[in-house]
């Protein structure tokens, strides 16, 4: 029976989760936008590492803890050690966290936090212009009329940034709207996506968007349970995306057609997996600041497999798994939807371990936290002795 002191506890971990967000978010923006020529190494790692304390505090101080958590926090802790990547580990600390807290309070703030962070930006950026640090103007040719046509960025710096960070807004007003989703909800997400597409020419994030709304469609209909081989697709959905990124990054990176579709990510992937590391490696690879810096890399399945490495790979999969296969055991249709929008932006963006992002992964590590029921009470054990 839950007393005040507990609701008392649940109410200062909700404001505390909050701020977390927001510093996360914070972090992830000022990456992003200011110039990297100026010095602001301390004040990210300070944020990164008040994120990190502020949600292992969080997490020690939680009374009761299940095997699952313990493992995972252990294993994230000793791979940040090994590779010193935290993505991670900061989106495990995110989902152990938000044990006791809704999981609509989570995505309210997410999309609320993040809706403030994209419209302060493009309205700072557009007033003062001479604050982007990126000033290059990107051209897209389009066939039909045979010409270059000038890509608009909304004062962001590169036109696909737009869609970048509405992912999460618009994954999470689906997520929100699900039970009552309707032509209302159809008409604001198609048609914003439209406009942005039509001004920015992301061809990623728009078809990413579409296909969410046509998955959604579907799913609303159909009982994935009773279609025979569409749970174990979804299951291994993460897996497939990987394997293919593997693939096309080592195989087929000097294809002429594939590095023109994806705007010659391939290539890009190559550096990464095969010509300046090994995607084999444990424990990832390091590169240079001057290879990132050249070769973006722009797709979540080939930096985890290559920069967090095998292991940390195999552990996220596994986890993705087991959180796909709860969803659709539980009939958690809303919580599908959302991820699918995430994997799917994720193989041609590097999105889906992003924290100030990824909110239906942390719901996925938590669901897979709260299915294990075998729980410790720490406490008490150090009481005893």
């Amino acid at each position: 029976m839950k007393t005040l002191n507990d609701d008392r506890n649940i109410m200062i971990r909700k404001y505390l989760y909050i701020f977390v967000l927001f510093i996360i978010l914070l972090r992830k923006y000022m990456i992003s936008f200011i110039d990297p020529n100026m010095d602001i190494g301390m004040i990210k790692s300070a944020l990164f590492y008040s994120s990190i304390g502020i949600l292992m505090l969080l997490f020690l101080f939680d009374k009761r803890k299940s095997i699952t958590e313990m493992v995972l926090v252990g294993v994230c802790v000793l791979l940040y050690l090994l590779n010193r990547e935290g993505a991670i580990l900061l989106i495990v600390l995110l989902a152990v966290s938000a044990k006791q807290i809704d999981d609509k309070f989570i995505v309210k703030n997410y999309l609320i936090i993040s809706a403030c962070f994209l419209m302060v930006a493009i309205l700072l950026f557009n007033l003062f212009p001479s604050l982007i640090f990126n000033q290059e103007v990107h051209y897209r040719y389009i066939e039909k009329i045979d010409m270059l046509v000038t890509r608009m960025d909304f004062g962001l710096g590169n036109p696909n940034s737009v869609f970048y960070h509405m992912v999460t807004i618009y994954a999470a007003y689906i997520f929100l709207r699900y039970k009552d989703y309707n032509k209302w909800d159809r008409i604001i997400l198609f048609g914003s996506a439209f406009f942005v597409y039509q001004t920015t020419y992301s061809r990623t994030g728009f078809f990413t968007i579409l296909a969410g709304l046509i998955f959604v469609e579907i799913i609303r209909w159909i009982d994935i349970k009773k279609i025979k081989g569409l749970p174990m697709l979804l299951k291994t959905l993460p897996i497939i995306l990987t394997l293919f990124s593997v693939i096309i990054g080592t195989v087929f990176d000097k294809s002429t057609l594939l590095n023109r579709l994806l705007a010659s990510r391939p290539k890009f992937w190559n550096v990464y997996l095969a010509e300046k590391g090994n995607f084999l490696k444990p424990f990832g690879n390091s590169y240079s600041p001057a290879i990132k810096a050249t070769n973006p890399l722009d797709s979540s399945y080939v930096y985890i497999i290559s920069v967090l490495g095998v292991v940390a790979c195999i552990l996220f999969m596994y986890l993705m798994y087991k959180g796909i296969e709860s969803f659709i055991e539980k009939d958690k249709k809303a919580y599908l939807v959302a991820l699918f929008i995430f994997l799917l932006y994720s193989f041609a963006e590097n999105l889906l371990l992003e924290a100030s992002f990824s909110f239906a992964v942390v719901l996925l590590i938590k669901e897979v936290i709260l299915n294990d029921k075998r729980e410790i009470d720490l406490w008490k054990m150090k009481s005893r002795r």
